[in-house]
């Protein structure tokens, strides 16, 4: 079977208005972004696999293929990977505000029915440690989704290291704590329970009660403390996420916030605050980050404290078609048209207005026609001694 006229599992044409939309929201964010003060920095689609290497990344997402020398190479499942090998190697010094926009690809199961080809736009923080950060980033991304006007958009708080701290107190091995993983993900109450029976620590209850430590912050927060032993290193991190929900809510005081203590780090090299975003009409979570103080030691350089998040600019695309709130293409009024040997003048007059587009037909006949196809108001036609204005339709 030829396969010239299909396109690969989860990739998609973008054409005319889709395709103009998603330009013009690209440059809108990164716009937003400059204004900021967020500098750009763009990295090759293509790395070595090293870049992305993690003993807990599912290497099934990878597509890979070899250079001339033999070397295995990707197209880049993510961003930020990539920066934290830019900030490792070529000697710029933090702090730094980054800001990037691009394709990332990821190989999955082709009857998920999911995007392998998406559009990402996003921030670093690179070198700050302070709280300060993570409220830049929330922000940041509600300046953006205020200025796309995505409707009723909601954010989601949690911190990576709760459910790496429990892994480490319970001592358990890597197929129990994928088993926990997917646990704390469907917050299954049974499976959880049936869980700290096998593997008991004095974090039972605060573990059987991860489906329910989910939702407003005073609240769930509170709880928390409540089941936690008084001297366990899971208090700081409910500590952290209290003020800084608390200050976030001083900035933005109508924003839709919540917290979720089940949250677990889609990337293992996330170490601290983690955000979810989501918006009504967009099925699944659009935008990702969160706190990643380790990830340059990866490449072998120092610790730098860093915080970051990525939107999918696809899911956003996909939005504003359905809310019609992409940016519509600008409709010609007028074809010029002429002969070859007249061809360089009226090229002049189309410069003269961003209404008039060039005819390329052979006579002005074809011209009128397809004027009329596509709804001009009138050809120009442009002789040596003469300018002839043609309304279309009259042209009998």
């Amino acid at each position: 079977m030829k396969w010239n006229r299909s396109l690969p599992s989860g990739t998609k044409d973008k054409l005319f208005r889709e395709a103009n939309g998603a330009y013009q929201l690209e440059r809108q964010v990164n716009d937003i972004l400059k204004k900021r003060g967020y500098q750009r920095i763009d990295t090759p689609v293509i790395e070595f696999e090293d870049v992305f290497y993690s003993e807990e990344k599912n290497e099934k997402e990878f597509y890979r293929f070899f250079d001339k020398q033999g070397r295995l190479l990707v197209l880049r499942p993510d961003m930020t990977m990539p920066i934290g090998r830019v900030i490792a190697t070529t000697g710029i010094h933090p702090p730094l505000k980054l800001s990037y926009s691009g394709k990332v690809f990821r190989s999955n199961d082709d009857m998920l029915g999911e995007q392998n080809e998406l559009t990402q736009a996003g921030i670093e923080l690179i070198g700050y440690s302070s709280l300060k950060a993570e409220v830049e980033c929330i922000t940041c991304a509600v300046e953006l989704l205020e200025t796309l006007n995505v409707p009723n958009f909601h954010f989601e708080l949690g911190h990576a290291q709760i459910f790496r701290f429990i892994v480490t107190s319970l001592g358990i091995e890597n197929d129990a704590k994928l088993e926990l993983q997917l646990y704390f993900n469907n917050k299954s109450l049974t499976d959880l329970h049936r869980f700290v029976e096998k593997f008991p620590s004095e974090l039972d209850a605060f573990i059987c009660a991860i489906p329910r430590l989910f939702g407003e912050a005073d609240e769930v927060l509170a709880m928390a403390k409540e089941l936690l032993p008084k001297e366990s290193q899971i208090i700081p991190i409910i500590d952290e996420l209290e003020m800084l929900m608390r200050t976030i809510k001083t900035y933005h005081q109508n924003i839709s916030l919540t917290v979720d203590l089940g949250l677990v780090a889609l990337m293992d090299y996330y170490t601290g605050v983690l955000f979810s975003g989501y918006a009504d009409l967009v099925p699944d979570i659009f935008l990702r980050g969160g706190r990643y103080d380790h990830l340059a030691e990866q490449f072998g350089h120092s610790t730098i404290p860093a915080v970051g998040f990525g939107i999918n600019l696809d899911t956003l695309v996909t939005l504003q078609y359905q809310l019609n709130n992409l940016a519509s293409l600008d409709q010609p009024t007028t074809l010029v048209h002429s002969s070859l040997a007249q061809l360089a003048k009226a090229d002049l007059l189309v410069k003269k207005d961003p209404g008039y587009q060039l005819s390329l037909f052979e006579t002005v006949e074809e011209a009128l026609n397809y004027g009329e196809k596509w709804q001009y108001q009138q050809v120009i036609e442009i002789t040596q001694d003469k300018i002839h204005v043609i309304k279309v339709g009259d042209q009998e």
